[in-house]
């Protein structure tokens, strides 16, 4: 298990990569308390991240981000199910590897674009091709930040089974 200092897991990856469904998943098999950073974004905004991003831009949203991951990194035995765009900013990467274990979910975007529902992605709204935009520039930055990366590039209809190998992927860093 962690030690003390390090006890909070940061799942990250692309928007619709199964990061929220997996760290839930994970934090009720090791008994730790999820949080959806989106979420928590939304319930302190009283906004729709697409609101958010609408009336204040995506400079303003990346601030509460920034400021939302500082306050759950400080919560002890925490999954914390990042936004895709959180490693965006060095600080963001930097605190996460300093206080706890960062986890990558690589899924290919090409599978994501497939499952995706695009009128619930603020940044791809627009278009499809926006995820394999944002995969290539947040990919490198996604790998520095990371301590372990599940490959997941398959997609079990089962998500037990999805999880069971996600666990065999990241259990023993945890």
């Amino acid at each position: 298990m962690m030690n003390d200092l390090k006890n909070t897991i940061f799942v990250i990856g692309l928007p619709g990569s199964g990061k929220s469904d997996l760290s839930k998943l994970l934090a009720e098999y090791i008994n730790y308390t999820f949080f959806d950073m989106d979420k928590v974004i939304e319930s302190r905004e009283k906004k729709t991240i697409n609101k958010i991003f609408e009336d204040r831009g995506e400079e303003y949203f990346r601030e509460v981000e920034s400021d939302v991951l500082e306050e759950l990194s400080n919560i002890k035995n925490a999954v914390v199910s990042t936004g895709g765009g959180a490693i965006l900013k060095e600080k963001n990467r930097a605190l996460m590897k300093e206080r706890g274990i960062v986890i990558f979910i690589d899924r290919p975007a090409e599978l994501i674009v497939n499952n995706i529902n695009v009128s619930e992605r603020p940044l791809l709204v627009q278009d499809k091709n926006k995820l394999i935009e944002l995969s290539k520039k947040r990919d490198a930055l996604y790998r520095e930040c990371a301590k372990v990366i599940f490959n997941h590039n398959t997609w079990d209809n089962d998500i037990k089974e999805t999880f069971k190998k996600f666990y065999e992927c990241v259990g023993s860093y945890i």
